[in-house]
């Protein structure tokens, strides 16, 4: 296996040092895509990473191109290059200790030849739980997130590259639903855990007498996140219930932006744009 990572970098703090620390020594390269604009990037303190020298491409072009483009440059990098294997990551997600290397020992012993995705169990930091009950079972899964999943590199000559138009939010689902009409599996290793968060859970609340925990996104992500899952259900009505995620992604965002949430107006003007233009058909960044 030659394995080359990415991580694509948005506004970053010192803590995304700490977490390349979990994985930097078992990988090849890393690849650091930064989206954050020109005018606001920071130099991150790279040097204090012992496994790093000569391992880390640092490239952006000064503006966000969005994940879905993000990933494509990685995956055109590993091509020419000649890596067998993709790994993603996003900026906030790290390993336990020797995690990763047990990851790929088990994604080794299972075949890392076949034509699989292969993905991690998630630790939810906010939820202080895990995304399924640890096992040492693999297990097939509907989908997985773009932070911890590892693609053979031939896997993009079968399916096409990641899907650049949603920009955002269901990236890493579509091509995990992509996959699976060519019966292409996405295989989660359960014993192994990746710290993660799920969007920007600030404080639990309590409604109608019982406790929420709002996801806070900022106006923009909201707007993906609601047109494109309009988007991806048109693609594939039998992986994403539309009733099911307008309900958690519209209405009740709709709620806790009135009751709980900062920036009340521009949130909502982000949502009814988002459910506008997912009506629409429009795809691509949102200007």
């Amino acid at each position: 296996m030659k394995l080359l990572g990415i991580v694509i970098l948005y506004y970053p703090d010192d803590s995304v040092v700490k977490n390349i620390a979990t994985y930097l020594a078992q990988l090849d390269e890393l690849m650091l895509w930064d989206n954050t604009p020109a005018t606001d990037r920071r130099d991150l303190d790279l040097d204090s990473l012992e496994d790093g020298r000569g391992k880390i491409i640092l490239d952006g072009c000064g503006e966000n191109l969005g994940i879905g483009s993000a990933l494509n440059k990685a995956v055109a990098y590993a091509r020419a290059n000649g890596f067998t294997h993709l790994l993603t990551l996003d900026q906030d997600s790290c390993f336990g200790e020797r995690n990763f290397e047990s990851y790929l020992r088990a994604i080794r012993s299972y075949g890392e030849d076949k034509a699989a995705i292969f993905s991690t169990n998630y630790f939810i930091k906010s939820q202080q739980t895990t995304m399924y009950p640890p096992t040492d079972s693999v297990d097939e899964v509907y989908s997985a997130m773009t932070s911890g999943s590892i693609y053979p590199v031939s896997l993009f000559d079968t399916l096409g590259d990641f899907m650049e138009s949603l920009f955002v939010w269901g990236v890493d689902c579509e091509f995990c639903w992509r996959a699976k009409r060519k019966d292409i599996p996405v295989l989660c290793f359960k014993n192994i855990l990746l710290t993660h968060d799920l969007g920007y859970q600030k404080k639990k609340r309590r409604l109608l007498g019982k406790e929420v925990f709002p996801n806070e996104y900022g106006p923009a992500r909201s707007y993906y996140n609601v047109r494109n899952g309009i988007l991806l259900h048109r693609l594939y009505p039998e992986a994403l219930n539309l009733k099911s995620h307008l309900r958690y992604h519209f209405y009740k965002r709709v709620v806790f932006i009135i009751l709980y949430e900062r920036q009340k107006f521009s949130k909502l003007w982000a949502l009814l744009c988002g459910y506008r233009d997912g009506l629409r058909g429009k795809s691509g960044k949102w200007k």
